[in-house]
Formats: C-alpha cells, sequence, structure tokens
C-alpha cells in the first residue's frame, strides 16, 4: 500500500471519528437512552386503587427491573431490597406507576414515628426509633459534667455518656437515652439527624435495632428530579436540622436528607405502610382515623382531611439546603411554604396490598398540578423526558429513615403515546401460598385517550441529526478519494 492511500484511509478515519464526536456532542444523548428506561404507555380506563395492578392494561405492560443497592454501605440493615418492578402508563389526565418487590416480613400495625409522635394515644411498633452500635462499642460515663443528664437501662444518672469504638471517642448530648443488652449490644434511643451523622461517621452506626415486636413501617418512594440540569447520581446528605447547626458541639455542614447532587432539586413520593395505606386493619394511621378526625388535624394546624379517606403518598421536596414537605401541616418535615399547600397531602392517591410473599403499591396522581404546587412538584406532559429515582424501606428487617435500599443513578421516565402491546409474564416466586391483604375500595375516575403510534422524541433527535451527519460523511469521503 503506497504512502497516499496510506495516507488518505488514515485521514477517512480522523473524519469519521471527528463526526462520530460531532454526533454524541449535539445529541447530548447517550445511545442507551434514546428510549426511556421507564416507559409510561398510553391507556384508556382508570385506577384500581383496591386492588393494585389489577386493571386489564397492566397486563400488558411488561415489568422493568430496578437494581437497588444500600444507601450506607456500612449499616447491615441498609441495602435489604435488592431489585424493584415497575409499570408506569397514563390516560391523558393521570399518570399510574406500579411497584413491586418481595418482602419476607411485611411490617404490619408499625407507626411511622414522625405521625405518632403528633398522635398523642399513638403505641406500638415503630412509635420511636432505636439505633443498634457496632459491636464492639462501648461507653463510659463522665460523671464531671454535672450539668448533663444520662439514662442507662431505664436509670437516670448526672453524667455525660462517652462512646468508644476502636479508640474513636464520642461524647453523647444531653438527656441521651440507652440500653444494654446482655450480650453487650448498645441501643440508642431517638435517632435526631445529628445523631444518625456522627455515629456513621465514627463507624458506630449498625443499623435500626428490631425484635419480634419492635420494628419499623414498609416505605417505598419516588423522587422526580425538577431541577433544569441533568442528574448524575442519587444521593442525599447526612447532617443536622439545617446546613451549619450547631449540635452538642458539633458543627454540621449539610442538612440530613439534602441532595447532594449541586444545584439539584426534587419532588419525592413517599408512601409508608403505618401512614398512608387506607387499611384499617394493618395501618395504625387508618385504624385511628387520623386522617378523618377533624378534631386531631386541627390539633395539628391541617384544616383538611383526605378526601374519600384514600391512600396516599406523602409529598416532600429536597435541594441542597434542606429535605421538606409540601405541604403547611408539617408533620414529617419542616414545610416548604408557610401557606397555600393546604390539600397537598392527599394530592398523590396510592394503592396497596400485600400478597404471596410481595407488596403491590400503586401511585396515581393528575399530570397537571396547582400553581402552588408546581415549584415542588413537576407538571408531566408527553414528550419530556424525565429523571427519577425508586428506594424501599423493609421496616421489620431494620430498615427506616435514612438507612434503604436506592437506585444508584436516575433513571429516565417518558410518557409514551403509544399503547402497550406485549403480554406481561408474572415474575416466578418460590411461594406455593396464596395470601392477600389490601386497601379498602378506591379508584380513580375514568378518562378517555387518543391513542396513536409514536416513537420518543430522544429517538428522532438522535436519528436525524445521525443521517444528517452520515450523508456529510459520506461527501466528505467522495471528495477525499476522488482526488
Amino acid at each position: 500500500m503506497n504512502v497516499k492511500v496510506r495516507s488518505k484511509i488514515t485521514l477517512s478515519l480522523i473524519i469519521i471519528a471527528v463526526l462520530l464526536s460531532i454526533v454524541l456532542a449535539i445529541s447530548n444523548v447517550p445511545m442507551a437512552q434514546t428510549t426511556p428506561q421507564i416507559p409510561a404507555y398510553n391507556i384508556v380506563g382508570s385506577a384500581d386503587l383496591s386492588n393494585p395492578g389489577s386493571a386489564n392494561y397492566w397486563n400488558q405492560i411488561p415489568w422493568i427491573n430496578i437494581s437497588l443497592t444500600a444507601n450506607i454501605p456500612m449499616a447491615p440493615t441498609s441495602g435489604l431490597t435488592h431489585y424493584l418492578l415497575v409499570k408506569a402508563a397514563w390516560n391523558g389526565t393521570w399518570i399510574f406507576i406500579l411497584e413491586k418487590w418481595y418482602a419476607p416480613e411485611p411490617a404490619f400495625n408499625a407507626w411511622s414515628a414522625a405521625l405518632a409522635g403528633v398522635y398523642p394515644y399513638a403505641s406500638g411498633p415503630g412509635v420511636n426509633d432505636i439505633i443498634e452500635l457496632t459491636p464492639g462499642t462501648t461507653y463510659t460515663l463522665e460523671s464531671n459534667y454535672t450539668n448533663y443528664v444520662s439514662t442507662i437501662n431505664g436509670k437516670e444518672e448526672t453524667g455525660r455518656l462517652v462512646f468508644n469504638f476502636s479508640g474513636i471517642l464520642l461524647p453523647a448530648p444531653n438527656n441521651t437515652q440507652i440500653s444494654v443488652l446482655q450480650n453487650g449490644t448498645i441501643l440508642y434511643y431517638g435517632s435526631l439527624r445529628g445523631i444518625e451523622d456522627l455515629l456513621y461517621n465514627d463507624g458506630m452506626f449498625y443499623g435500626y435495632y428490631t425484635n419480634s415486636s419492635w420494628y419499623y413501617p414498609d416505605r417505598t418512594a419516588i423522587m422526580w428530579y425538577v431541577a433544569n440540569n441533568v442528574p448524575t447520581k442519587d444521593d442525599m446528605n447526612l447532617g443536622g436540622e439545617q446546613p451549619g447547626e450547631v449540635f452538642d458541639g458539633f458543627t454540621f455542614k449539610y442538612a440530613g436528607g439534602s441532595l447532594a447532587q449541586q444545584g439539584g432539586a426534587a419532588n419525592i413520593w413517599m408512601w409508608l405502610s403505618g401512614a398512608t395505606w387506607n387499611n384499617a386493619t394493618y395501618d395504625p394511621a387508618f385504624k385511628a382515623n387520623i386522617w378523618e378526625n377533624l378534631t386531631f388535624l386541627n390539633s395539628t394546624n391541617i384544616p383538611y382531611t383526605d378526601p374519600g379517606n384514600h391512600g396516599f403518598a406523602v409529598p416532600l421536596y429536597t435541594n441542597n439546603t434542606n429535605l421538606y414537605e409540601v405541604d403547611t401541616g408539617g408533620i414529617w418535615y419542616t414545610p416548604v411554604r408557610s401557606s397555600g399547600l393546604n390539600g397537598s397531602l392527599f394530592f398523590i392517591w396510592t394503592g396497596a396490598k400485600y400478597q404471596d410473599g410481595y407488596w403491590y403499591v400503586e401511585f396515581a396522581r393528575p399530570l397537571a398540578v396547582p400553581p402552588d404546587y408546581e415549584p415542588f412538584m413537576p407538571n408531566i406532559t408527553a414528550g419530556k423526558v424525565y429523571y427519577v429515582a425508586f428506594a424501599v424501606w423493609q421496616g421489620r428487617l431494620g430498615e427506616t429513615l435514612f438507612d434503604k435500599s436506592i437506585t444508584s443513578n436516575f433513571l429516565t421516565l417518558e410518557l409514551l403515546t403509544t399503547a402497550p402491546t406485549t403480554t406481561s409474564l408474572p415474575p416466578v416466586t418460590n411461594t406455593t401460598t396464596s395470601s392477600l391483604v389490601t386497601s379498602t375500595l378506591t379508584s380513580v375516575s375514568t378518562a378517555t385517550s387518543t391513542e396513536y403510534p409514536s416513537v420518543s422524541s430522544a429517538t428522532i433527535y438522535v436519528t436525524v441529526i445521525g443521517v444528517v451527519i452520515a450523508l456529510v460523511a459520506l461527501v466528505v469521503l467522495y471528495a477525499v478519494f476522488r482526488r
């Protein structure tokens, strides 16, 4: 091969490489994301939240298998759910998201600690959080701290508790309460955000303590990214109640629950088996009729009740500053705004059932949100790509609060204008007996939509760019070899 031919080949390869770089730079869409990772199919019908997943259209939509991982690798109670199955659909006015995950020990009758904290009659599992310290952690009581009071095994003593793990010393705050089991395990009562951060960073956080009669509610959450930039990680900070908080001599840079993604913000839909599952047998909040008890609700400055007494998801909002509740009640977190959000607590409907070892939770929300909600919740429209993340908590096994199983990155979700055509086969399980625990009757009003074929906007965009660049490449190569 002569030098001239080799030069032309080399030049051609360089031109092709440059053109491919241009394609990727212009499109700014990875090849794997030309179609959404979670497609929401266009359907005719509505949700049957009394029996999640029972609507006929769900049989035509395949499950998306999403891998989950521990958000706290050091804690043995984190990352207990290895995968989550998801489907999505929309009917022109509502979006429906169906989840399914394996839960060998469902957390029936466990309170959400935050809700129990404002309901004076709450009792039983979950009313308080108990942290289990890492095996090998010891303590001393420093009696020279005469202005400190500590409670050890139910006995109040003067002095400050100091924990020791492998030579790392952590002084405890005033009014700390612990108990010591026969095997030496230390249980820490209460779970302030700052304490979680301090124990975790010193290697002393071993998870949340459970036994046969003490555990926490099961949960699942969907995070919708609402900032203008593209998220690169699904991560929330550990820290104090607010950024810069000085807690018992320690200063926290971040607020616990704030979004780690720089410039990020997200709306979270949080379902809890012990607060928002409309099951009067196994959800203690609905058993106590909290959400229809006007006297109780007024006592917490919430001037409304749950319309229809349906299941719901708590709407939360997180940014780089803090984690908030999109509601003026502020039961779980500080309200993001002091007015204009009444009723948003019940804006996202849910239905849930536990069957054959699996939780099924179905979310239903109007596509459009009221103007007051809009800064904190996304308006969902066809043709736009949304970034979503998922989390699951197994409360009976010790996952609660910031200790959970999460997606390691955000996934893309898009409303498709195509109807589902694939028959969805249920995953094989090792369960031989059938059992069902479900919600009370709830339905979402029917909306009719028009079905017409389409492909995602990302696919069209990348395809057009690719065709144009390919034509340019052919012209350039022709000019090179024609000389």
